[in-house]
C-alpha cells in the first residue's frame, strides 16, 4: 500500500487513514469488513503471533505496544499524545488469542479518532464505538485467517500419502472451525473469565 509523502510517513496511522479515505471516499463510510481487510493487509498481521512479534509489528507502524498490569475488567487502553501513539494491553491473556483481539479493538478506537479528526467519522452518533471495535476485531482475525488458509491447504495438498493427506484436510477443517469459533466467542469468553477472576 503506497502512503502519501507529505510527512504522513512519520505518522503511519494517519497515513493509513488518509489512504483508506482516498480509496473509499465515494462510498463512505466503508463497511467494517472492508476496513478490517485494509487494516490487516497494512499491518501485515499473522494469526499466531506471540507478544514480542505483536510488539515489533506495532512498532513498525509507529505504535508502542506495552503489556502491563491493568485494573480488573480493563483489557486494553489506547492513547495518543503529541505525535506518539501507544496501546496498553493486560499482561494476563484472558482467553486464547485475546491479545490480538484486544489489540485490534484498541486500534479500531484509535483509527476512529483519526478519521474523526480528518472529518470522515465512520460511526454515527447512534452507534457505539465499543460495539464497532469488537466487530472490527472479529473481522480482522477472520480476514487474517482467510489470507493464511490457502497456504495451509497447499501444504495439506502436498502430503504424499493419501491417508495422511485426508488426515491433514480433516485437521485443517477442525482447526479452522475452532479458530472461527474463537474469533466469534473471544469477547464472551473474556467477559466470563474476567467475572470469574473478580
Amino acid at each position: 500500500m503506497e502512503l502519501l509523502t507529505d510527512g504522513t510517513e512519520k505518522n503511519r496511522v494517519l497515513g493509513f487513514c488518509l489512504t483508506v479515505i482516498s480509496r473509499h471516499a465515494a462510498s463512505w463510510p466503508p463497511q467494517e469488513e472492508i476496513l478490517a481487510e485494509e487494516f490487516v493487509q497494512w499491518l501485515g498481521f499473522n494469526s499466531f503471533l506471540p507478544k514480542d512479534a505483536l510488539r515489533e509489528l506495532c512498532l513498525s507502524k509507529g505504535v508502542n505496544l506495552t503489556f502491563t498490569s491493568l485494573p480488573l475488567g480493563l483489557r486494553g487502553f489506547n492513547c495518543s499524545y503529541q505525535d506518539k501513539r501507544e496501546i496498553l494491553l493486560t499482561d494476563l491473556e484472558t482467553a486464547a488469542f485475546s491479545d490480538s483481539h484486544t489489540l485490534f479493538h484498541e486500534f479500531r478506537e484509535m483509527l476512529e479518532h483519526v478519521f474523526g479528526e480528518l472529518g470522515y467519522p465512520t460511526i454515527g452518533p447512534k452507534h457505539s464505538l465499543e460495539v464497532q471495535a469488537e466487530s472490527f476485531a472479529v473481522a480482522c482475525r477472520m480476514k487474517a485467517a482467510e489470507r493464511e488458509f490457502p497456504a495451509f491447504i497447499e501444504m495439506a495438498k502436498n502430503v504424499e500419502k493419501t491417508w495422511a493427506r485426508y488426515l491433514a484436510y480433516a485437521a485443517l477443517v477442525i482447526l479452522g472451525a475452532a479458530y472461527v469459533l474463537s474469533c466469534v466467542l473471544t469477547p464472551k469468553m473474556e467477559e466470563i473469565l474476567s467475572e470469574a477472576r473478580r
